[in-house]
């Protein structure tokens, strides 16, 4: 099956069932997006930064951008944000389609993505190439761009 990546809207159909799933699952990233995309504090609308929705067979099934890293402001680092995939859609390439898809790099040239991901997904990120990461608080993985160069 197809998993098609289009730009994500506060107002997609599906979305309300992925927040409510994810607050069940005791995850408060689609909340998060939720309120900053709401309010306006963060669209995902600065150089390098963007919010995409995962669909197969029409469904929306998750959501993951990236953004700059607040947290590293003196370095070009992106940071993988708000990546969540539906239960019944996991272990179908939409997860692997969307942070794949932030490591694109493009004309910011990021020097590094990293993520702060929940201990069940540290084996999901290190399957995709990213690096543990163990002195920060903000960080537990890091994908080296610079690889790519």
């Amino acid at each position: 099956m197809a998993i098609i990546l289009q730009p994500f809207r506060l107002d997609l159909p599906g979305f309300d069932d992925l927040l409510t799933e994810s607050r069940t699952e005791g995850h408060r990233m689609l909340e998060r997006l939720q309120e900053a995309w709401a309010n306006g504090r963060n669209r995902f609308k600065s150089a390098g930064e963007f919010m995409n929705a995962a669909f197969i067979g029409g469904q929306l099934v998750g959501v993951g951008g990236r953004s700059r890293d607040p947290y590293f402001p003196s370095r070009n680092y992106g940071r993988v944000r708000h990546v969540y995939v539906a239960g019944n859609a996991r272990r179908l390439g939409a997860g692997k389609a969307l942070v794949a898809r932030t490591l694109i790099d493009d004309a910011q040239a990021f020097e590094a993505i990293n993520t702060r991901a929940p201990k069940a997904a540290f084996a999901f990120y290190e399957s995709l190439g990213f690096v543990p990461v163990a002195s920060d608080d903000h960080v537990t993985h890091r994908y080296d761009l610079s690889i790519r160069r």
